[in-house]
């Protein structure tokens, strides 16, 4: 392909994107398998201008001038810029509505790329690429830290895996990993994980295919074994969804005990079935729409409950790009609220002395810490853990421990363990 049709095909991918509400990964994936002729370079770098523009989309209408979130066509052309695949008088060049380059350049698409090359100094918020409304939520949590985190929020996330206890041990599938042409090497923190350098196809290779390992951030890693989950035990994971960490629950306790897997939607749990049949727990887990009759029956009933709330995903914009326009402080507040009443849902599952984990993939403060203090003012029997001794090499503070992408390199996540008095 010829780099105008490359242009082309970016802006095509960008207007797709924006059509629908799909994850923008899925699309991308779906079109290249549309279109066997791009070739391995075409393919990069098509994708590389859609996530740049991705990425940019809430710096971009300061930086073109236009005040308002551009059209794919002008988000392609300023990204193809931006991100040095060729400067502004080149993409005019190639935009001449020959073949499979792009249609001529308006007077106004001429004027914003011009933008893009004046001596400005942008403000904080467009160097970071997150909403303006956003600055005081972020500057709470990361302060001074927040330039940082930002640029490693740009950046591309990591392939982690969890190693599957049940199937095989880490070492192991390091080696079968290394074997089949890999590399890859432990987790720092998660003594279950593994990270694999590049965007390698795992669908076709036996230790995923065979459930010796499953795609999970090391984050959401840290996250389940916070539960300190035991063979024997009884375990439930109260927003389930699609069973991430109901998977790595069941690992840890051997597939014995018991395990429930819970949320508001059944149509989410059915889609862990084939998940857990490749990991070879689907008659081990049991599955159940929340219900207030659940709740009254299971109240006590168990040693750990894992309560993964719907959140922000601020802590996941590395991955979700688009998720950074969707936050405004008003809907973070809405869903602090909702978090408090879940946890005060799943609270009634825990037993005395036993343990409910909070955890969000959020890095807002009001999301976290906040609604742990909120639920412990309002639950006199239940007490934050110590969790400074969670984890070694990691400090916690007195209500949770905050990950992110630029200190401990996995997505922004939050946990907390608070225990039940006996």
């Amino acid at each position: 392909m010829q780099p105008a049709a490359r242009l082309a095909a970016a802006i095509e991918l960008l207007a797709e994107i924006g059509a629908g509400g799909e994850a923008a990964d899925r699309v991308v994936d779906r079109y290249f398998r549309h279109r066997r002729y791009a070739g391995k370079q075409d393919r990069a770098a098509i994708a590389g201008i859609v996530w740049h523009a991705i990425r940019r989309a809430t710096s971009l209408p300061w930086l073109t001038g236009t005040g308002a979130h551009p059209a794919p066509r002008l988000a392609g052309l300023a990204a193809a810029v931006l991100s040095g695949f060729a400067d502004a008088a080149t993409v005019d060049r190639w935009c001449d509505g020959q073949g499979h380059a792009p249609a001529p350049l308006s007077y106004e698409e001429r004027a914003a790329l011009a933008r893009l090359g004046e001596d400005r100094v942008p403000p904080d918020w467009v160097q970071g690429d997150y909403p303006e409304s956003l600055g005081p939520l972020l500057l709470r949590r990361f302060g001074a830290r927040l330039p940082t985190v930002m640029a490693a929020m740009a950046g591309r996330a990591p392939l982690d895996l969890r190693v599957n206890r049940l199937k095989a041990g880490r070492e192991a599938v390091l080696d079968e990993l290394r074997g089949l042409g890999l590399q890859v090497e432990g987790c720092a923190l998660s003594p279950v994980g593994i990270r694999v350098a590049g965007r390698e196809r795992l669908g076709p290779l036996a230790p995923f295919a065979e459930g010796r390992v499953e795609v999970q951030d090391e984050g959401s890693q840290l996250v389940a074994l916070a539960c300190a989950a035991a063979p024997g035990q009884a375990v439930a994971d109260f927003c389930a969804g699609a069973g991430g960490k109901t998977l790595a629950l069941a690992a840890e306790m051997q597939g014995r005990g018991r395990l429930l897997a819970l949320d508001i939607d059944a149509f989410r749990l059915k889609r862990m079935e084939p998940r857990l049949t490749r990991a070879g727990i689907d008659q081990f887990v049991e599955r159940a729409a929340l219900d207030p009759d659940l709740l009254a029956r299971e109240a006590g009933a168990f040693d750990a409950v894992l309560v993964d709330a719907p959140c922000s995903l601020s802590g996941t914009w590395r991955r979700n790009p688009l998720a950074r326009q969707q936050a405004t402080p008003e809907r973070v507040a809405e869903l602090a609220a909702l978090q408090g009443r879940i946890l005060d849902q799943a609270a009634g599952l825990v037993k005395p002395g036993g343990r409910l984990v909070y955890a969000t993939c959020s890095v807002f403060v009001e999301e976290d810490e906040d609604v742990v203090a909120g639920f412990l003012g309002r639950r006199g029997d239940f007490a934050a853990a110590d969790h400074a001794a969670l984890f070694p090499g990691l400090a916690g503070g007195p209500l949770g421990l905050a990950l992110d992408p630029a200190a401990q390199g996995t997505d922004g996540f939050f946990l907390a363990v608070m225990m039940r008095a006996a």
